[in-house]
């Protein structure tokens, strides 16, 4: 983390998600308990995917409550949604202004996390000097069309850089009751890293996931195929994944890659570092 050339800004998905009869719209930043979840779990488990290609800043923010996704008070979230952005907005202009140093770096997401990312990268990267500076951004857990930004175009090939990867995983043949009513969506195979229709990879590219417990690797656990917008694998077999009934595998989107993920970010740092 010390001796890194590239950082990672990373904005991590809802831990806010408690007490849905009387709720918070947005959590506290100093909410202990939410916060040991966020550091217990998405931060451990998804932000450390990307510690051996840059040094990691995760910043805290005041997300919104999960239930902003899907109440019909569309006015009350939007200003959740909003309150959360501007902490992610000033977090970024903090690490530009205190430690970035004009370095490269990556933006990676998840979920809400995404929801920022997009609005973060059209306001300072999109068609601004700094998209000189970004390596790659993973835009996870949440549709991203090729029309969200103007020139910033999703990743082609495993190396290239200035470009977007985005996918949201579910169980093959499985479509997702909410559509996004966006067109042109793009879904980035995490195995190939191509978005082609109908492309498929199979397990034996699959070069490890990270699970429950964090203390092994389980490589050839899920292949990958883009269908619609989406990434479709075979259910996964590991110890109790019996008792796994939804075909959404939303909460493994970035784990159920880790290895590929991992060694992706670290190719296109190369790449960048040596264009």
């Amino acid at each position: 983390q010390q001796n890194a050339k590239v950082d990672v800004f990373f904005l991590h998905p809802t831990t806010h998600k408690g007490n849905k009869r009387k709720i918070l719209w947005n959590a506290p930043i100093d909410n202990e308990k939410i916060n040991q979840v966020t550091d217990e779990g998405t931060i451990q488990y998804q932000a450390s995917l990307f510690n051996g290609a840059g040094r990691i800043y995760a910043p805290r923010y005041r997300q919104a409550h999960l239930q902003a996704y899907f109440t019909t008070d569309r006015t009350r979230a939007q200003q959740a949604f909003d309150l959360a952005y501007s902490d992610v907005k000033l977090a970024f202009e903090y690490y530009l202004n205190h430690y970035s140093q004009g370095r490269p770096i990556i933006i990676a997401s998840h979920s809400q996390g995404t929801t920022h990312a997009l609005r973060l990268i059209r306001e300072y990267f999109d068609g601004k000097p700094l998209a000189e500076k970004l390596v790659a951004a993973y835009l996870v857990g949440m549709p991203v069309s090729a029309n969200d930004f103007v020139q910033i175009p999703p990743c082609e090939t495993p190396e290239q850089t200035a470009c977007f990867c985005s996918w949201r995983t579910y169980r093959t043949g499985y479509f997702p009751k909410a559509r996004s009513q966006k067109k042109d969506i793009i879904a980035t195979n995490p195995l190939s890293w191509t978005f082609e229709e109908d492309t498929y990879a199979p397990n034996t590219l699959n070069q490890g996931a990270v699970l429950t417990n964090f203390n092994k690797v389980r490589p050839k656990l899920s292949d990958a195929q883009v269908h619609d917008g989406l990434v479709w694998i075979t259910k996964p077999r590991f110890p109790w994944s019996f008792l796994i009934r939804s075909p959404n595998y939303h909460i493994g989107d970035f784990n159920l890659f880790y290895i590929n993920v991992r060694n992706n970010a670290i190719l296109r740092v190369e790449s960048y570092l040596n264009r």
